[in-house]
């Protein structure tokens, strides 16, 4: 029997290889280990079985004996915490292709005007089958392999539009601002989605993301989304190149936003904290009950970034493995948190298959503690949790402010037509002027390239407090 570990706010996957967990229910005469008595066990499925039995008996109307299981397992599963949740087959493989970040299809976000039921390209996914067919974003899908879409749900239309890897299919659409239709052939793919993502997108037909926040002082700005599979290694892909970039200067500063991110893999987040730290603890995982921990990561030092100075963004929105990067990087005085307080997720959820994978559990199994052994899980009436910046940095926004960054943050991410030559790009804009905290972080950054002498910025900031100023030594 299969089982994973994740952390996460809302649904996304998991990951940590742990040891396998015999659970099983048998209703017969063989020896089943209980948390209560086997006679108890025997009187609580008894009472289900009086209870449908009366249900199917005398309900006013029909009612299918699946919808009965199912409602008597969401009960159950009610009862515990609202991170613990039963899949089906189908919500498994959902919830498998949402961690892995990764599907077969034309890499294409597709949305349904409510109004006129019209299906329009969100935007094209970047380096994806679409954008390289000249799928643009506006446009409005009338024919699939020259069969009108008319009348199907959305879910239908997603169905039709995937397909294996390989495959051809042709789209009909017309492009925003015209009225004639015109037919791409794209070839299906793999379609990996990326969860780091930079400041804006560069100008081509690829798509790929522009890093640099401010090239002339070689500050880095990097996004994650949420903790996937492969975020490290997209993490690798953008910084790196500018880290060894020796003709350009290198990078000198780094701001990672993990803002809104709900949280994801276990793994992944200590991969991105491991990737900042060359030694001392992570995260540890186990039960209030036991004063062992279960799991210990540690850092080790090959593969970490050189030791360039690093603010992290967050707020009330950041979650679990969020929160476990943002609080190793604390706890070991790597960084500089500027935002709010994060959410406080800090239980652990293990995906255990059963009905030899054709459904599954995610049940809350442990809590994790940051490096100083706290848990930051926000209970009934507590008054700390989450990870939290020091006074100096701790700049809340409103709500009109928020939504200001993340309606900016969508419109970054959508590909458009170039006028010119046309090929594809991005909006040349900027993060709005209302993103105090991200212009706070940068602040910081300029603060202190100013105080190692680096007398050319001659701009006004405020000095970085001492008691949080950032350093090139230790770990």
């Amino acid at each position: 029997m299969a089982e994973r570990v994740w952390l996460r706010r809302g649904l996304t996957y998991v990951a940590v290889a742990v040891a396998a967990l015999g659970i099983g229910v048998y209703m017969g005469r063989a020896q089943v280990k209980w948390s209560v008595g086997a006679k108890d066990s025997y009187q609580f499925f008894d009472t289900l079985v009086d209870v449908r039995s009366q249900i199917l008996r005398n309900y006013v109307e029909n009612v299918e004996d699946e919808k009965l299981r199912r409602g008597a397992i969401k009960g159950m599963m009610g009862e515990l915490d609202q991170y613990s949740d039963f899949f089906s087959k189908a919500e498994l493989e959902a919830f498998d292709k949402s961690v892995r970040g990764q599907f077969s299809g034309i890499g294409a976000e597709i949305s349904q005007d409510p109004n006129t039921h019209q299906f329009i390209i969100v935007s094209p996914i970047e380096g994806s089958p679409a954008l390289k067919a000249g799928v643009l974003a506006g446009d409005r899908i009338v024919k699939i392999d020259g069969v009108a879409v008319d009348g199907l749900a959305l879910k239908d239309l997603i169905g039709k539009v995937g397909g294996d890897a390989g495959s051809q299919m042709v789209l009909t659409v017309i492009h925003e601002g015209e009225k004639v239709p015109v037919d791409l052939t794209i070839t299906r793919a793999v379609i990996q989605i990326h969860s780091v993502k930079g400041f804006k997108h560069t100008e081509g037909a690829d798509g790929q993301w522009d890093f640099l926040i401010d090239p002339a002082r070689r500050i880095a700005y990097v996004r994650i989304t949420n903790f996937m599979e492969n975020t490290a290694e997209d993490l690798d892909r953008a910084l790196r190149p500018l880290m060894e970039d020796e003709k350009s200067g290198g990078l000198k500063g780094i701001i990672l936003d993990l803002r809104f991110n709900p949280g994801g893999l276990l793994t992944a987040g200590v991969e991105v904290a491991d990737r900042f730290l060359e030694s001392g603890v992570i995260v540890s995982t186990g039960k209030p009950s036991s004063p062992q921990r279960d799991y210990v990561k540690e850092a080790v030092k090959e593969g970490t970034y050189p030791r360039i100075p690093l603010v992290v963004l967050v707020n009330e929105y950041s979650a679990s493995a969020s929160e476990i990067v943002a609080g190793a990087l604390k706890d070991h005085n790597r960084a500089v948190l500027v935002g709010t307080r994060s959410f406080g997720k800090g239980s652990v959820q293990t995906l255990i298959t059963l009905d030899n994978g054709n459904a599954a559990l995610k049940l809350t199994t442990q809590y994790y503690y940051l490096p100083n052994g706290k848990n930051i899980m926000r209970k009934k009436d507590a008054k700390e949790w989450g990870v939290e910046p020091e006074a100096a940095f701790n700049l809340p926004l409103t709500d009109a402010e928020n939504k200001a960054i993340l309606v900016a943050r969508r419109s970054t991410e959508v590909i458009k037509k170039n006028g010119g030559g046309g090929t594809t790009t991005m909006p040349a804009g900027t993060q709005p002027a209302e993103d105090r905290q991200l212009q706070k972080g940068l602040e910081s950054l300029v603060s202190y390239q100013v105080m190692e002498g680096k007398k050319e910025f001659p701009e006004a900031v405020k000095e970085v407090p001492a008691t949080r100023k950032m350093t090139n030594e230790g770990g």
